[in-house]
């Protein structure tokens, strides 16, 4: 999150605490995959299984934040989601507590503190983070843009550059006497010629 504000120059907003991503989380791998890599070791799993339940259906979720489930089913449906649509699990924290506190908030784990770790999560518009991580993705994707194009200029150049050699040797050839053009061409087939070949552009 850090590097995505340092990278881009874009302030870090401070947390109002709205408790989006406290009841109504949806990490990109699904359940199964995420009891695997808890089981294998892996922190991040092993934090969010410490913290957080899934909900029974999509739809007991829905009813709390039917706008980031719909995005969220919308999203996992392109071409490329890590998610599919029956993968989906949203979950909640055990330990947010009715009048909207973190009960753990001291000992939160790193997953909690680094959120949203990345512009790419879906988020509520209440979120602080909501309009940060649309420019840092405007940002992320003005400069792919400007990448393309930049290898389209090196393309170009580069095909210029062979443009440039063709035009010197045709004029080098039209400067040769045209009873010594093939020897000079293919003096692999010439017995006068040497065996390296003439054909050099410069």
């Amino acid at each position: 999150m850090k590097k995505w504000s340092e990278n881009f120059n874009i302030p870090l907003p401070e947390c109002v605490k709205c408790g989006t991503c406290c009841i109504c989380a949806s990490p990109s791998a699904s359940y199964l995959t995420l009891l695997e890599k808890a089981a294998a070791g892996e922190d991040f799993a092993r934090d969010f299984f410490s913290i957080f339940v899934p909900y029974k259906t999509v739809e007991e979720a829905k009813a709390l934040y039917p706008t980031i489930i719909e995005r969220s089913i919308k999203s996992s449906k392109i071409d490329g989601s890590k998610t599919k649509p029956e993968d989906l699990v949203f979950y909640k924290c055990r330990y947010y507590s009715k009048e909207k506190q973190c009960l753990i908030y001291e000992d939160r784990p790193e997953l909690c503190r680094d959120f949203p770790g990345t512009p790419y999560v879906i988020l509520g518009e209440e979120c602080a983070y909501y309009n940060w991580a649309k420019e840092c993705r405007k940002k992320y994707k003005d400069l792919m843009q400007e990448l393309d194009n930049l290898k389209k200029y090196k393309k170009e150049l580069d095909n210029l550059k062979y443009q440039q050699k063709a035009i010197k040797l045709n004029y080098q050839l039209k400067q040769i006497p045209e009873e010594y053009k093939f020897m000079w061409l293919c003096p692999s087939m010439s017995i006068v010629s040497p065996g390296k070949s003439w054909l050099k552009v410069y």
